[in-house]
């Protein structure tokens, strides 16, 4: 069965987010800190405390979004293998992704705006601002690619 096209563009925009928050930890792990001017830098605007993760633990979450992309793109039939986008693997991929998107973006958003846990000013501010609405679109996205047909 056909994907309809709504699922196939939030398909895409989730897809292309988590390609690009991969492609930039992948950066990271590889030893460069841009857009900013050093690892420390970095450490407290994107993740809230020094020092910066271990190249081992980036190199992880780059996987890891590479995954959720790839899962995304082939749930929402942007990657059309064949007998894939049904499979259980995949649809169940699908609803982590979402859900930790989701989770990411509404936690996320709690804790920097009460100031819990410790996190750099500039995270939090950044946090508010663009990381949890960002993971919180995406979740959605994701979401909303990943449903079943009604037929299924």
């Amino acid at each position: 069965m056909d994907v309809p096209i709504q699922r196939q563009v939030a398909g895409a925009v989730a897809a292309a987010g988590l390609a690009g928050a991969a492609g930039l930890h992948a950066l990271w792990a590889s030893g460069s800190p841009w857009p900013a001017s050093s690892f420390d830098v970095l450490a407290d605007t994107v993740f809230g405390h020094r020092p910066f993760p271990s190249r081992a633990a980036t190199w992880t979450v780059a996987a890891l979004l590479a995954t959720a992309t790839a899962t995304t793109a082939v749930r929402s039939g942007l990657v059309p293998l064949r007998g894939a986008r049904d499979a259980p693997i995949v649809r169940l991929g699908t609803t982590v992704v979402a859900g930790t998107l989701v989770v990411r973006g509404v936690v996320g958003a709690a804790v920097s705006a009460r100031g819990i846990g410790g996190s750099t000013q500039t995270f939090r501010r950044w946090d508010l601002a663009l990381y949890s609405p960002l993971c919180l679109a995406l979740g959605l996205a994701a979401g909303f690619a990943s449903r079943s047909d009604p037929s299924t």
